[in-house]
């Protein structure tokens, strides 16, 4: 990576009438060419950080640069380069999809004869040609929100920045979105910013996820390396009936494991396969209760980042702003 898109040190921001900041002096960098997810529950400053790489709202205090330039006192410089595909964005709704995407381009000064090949390429290939000629409430939720990325990406930006872009797609969609983010990433070295209520989205796509809650930085870093650190393995042990499930879960509580059983399978946390197998087989063997299988089981992004929310609750709560997993 050749040099940081985005630098932010101890980043503040403080609305009039709130009690606390929505961001609280945080400090990340994102560098050339990375696909960075940025997690948070509702609430947690993802937005207004999103609102101040953008240059629509201006830090309290604190230090950011796009590009190298401030988003406020040079816009021009930190913008200009910035492709940006919100959760819902101002159309026309008795214009026609193309006639949206012309005002887009007026709008910010390209001239549609320029930047329509590479439009309608990339309206095809998210399988929106035929619906640009429709009007706009006309479209479905879907090919709206692919309207949207179409939207984004009149030029190649240098950074782009996807605020809840499978929103309204169905699975197929979601892929195909993900497929086309990528090939940005890898061969035109397009710096992605990528926030997703679908967190395997992000297990997937991203390179370093940014974990913030309450304004704050919980810990920036690969997303195995979230996994390893706030995660673990567990043992998954199916049964036949609800009998020999208690038989299950009654023996791992006796041999110092938590256990929950969820219809015909037990969780057992802490458990190693091999320290447990022989014990617990012969455990249901003479209780007569029938074992169908038992799986090794990691925790997903998901389950990490539910641990981490929680972890940040309460007076024992820390702050850390690493920038650097």
């Amino acid at each position: 990576m050749s040099r940081d898109v985005v630098t932010a040190v101890e980043l503040t921001k403080r609305y009039r009438r709130s009690e606390v900041p929505a961001v609280d002096g945080i400090s990340f960098e994102i560098g050339q060419g990375e696909t960075v997810g940025l997690l948070g529950p509702n609430g947690a400053g993802k937005t207004t950080l999103i609102k101040m790489i953008c240059g629509v709202t201006a830090p309290t205090t604190g230090h950011l640069r796009v590009f190298g330039a401030d988003p406020v006192s040079d816009p021009v410089g930190a913008k200009t380069g910035i492709g940006a595909m919100h959760q819902s964005g101002p159309y026309d709704e008795m214009l026609s999809g193309l006639d949206n995407l012309q005002i887009a381009a007026r709008f910010r000064g390209l001239s549609w004869r320029d930047v329509r090949p590479w439009a309608l390429e990339v309206a095809e290939y998210l399988g929106l040609t035929k619906a640009l000629p429709q009007l706009v409430f006309q479209l479905s939720g879907g090919q709206r929100q692919r309207l949207q990325m179409v939207r984004a990406l009149l030029t190649i930006p240098k950074l782009l920045i996807l605020d809840e872009p499978s929103a309204g797609l169905d699975v197929a969609g979601r892929h195909q979105v993900e497929r086309f983010v990528r090939w940005l990433r890898d061969d035109l070295d397009v710096t992605v910013l990528w926030t997703s209520h679908h967190i395997d989205e992000l297990e997937r796509n991203c390179q370093r996820i940014l974990v913030i809650d309450r304004g704050r930085v919980l810990r920036f870093a690969h997303p195995r390396e979230l996994i390893r650190e706030f995660g673990g393995t567990h043992l998954v042990v199916s049964v036949d009936d609800a009998v020999a499930g208690k038989v299950v879960a009654e023996w791992a509580e006796t041999a110092g494991f938590a256990a929950t059983v969820q219809d015909n399978d037990v969780r057992i946390d802490g458990a190693a396969a091999h320290d447990v197998l022989a014990p617990l087989t012969r455990h249901c063997a003479d209780a007569g209760a029938a074992i169908s299988g038992i799986a090794t089981v990691t925790d997903s992004l998901e389950q990490v980042f539910l641990r981490m929310t929680e972890r940040s609750e309460g007076p024992g709560s820390s702050k850390s702003t690493e920038s650097r997993g």
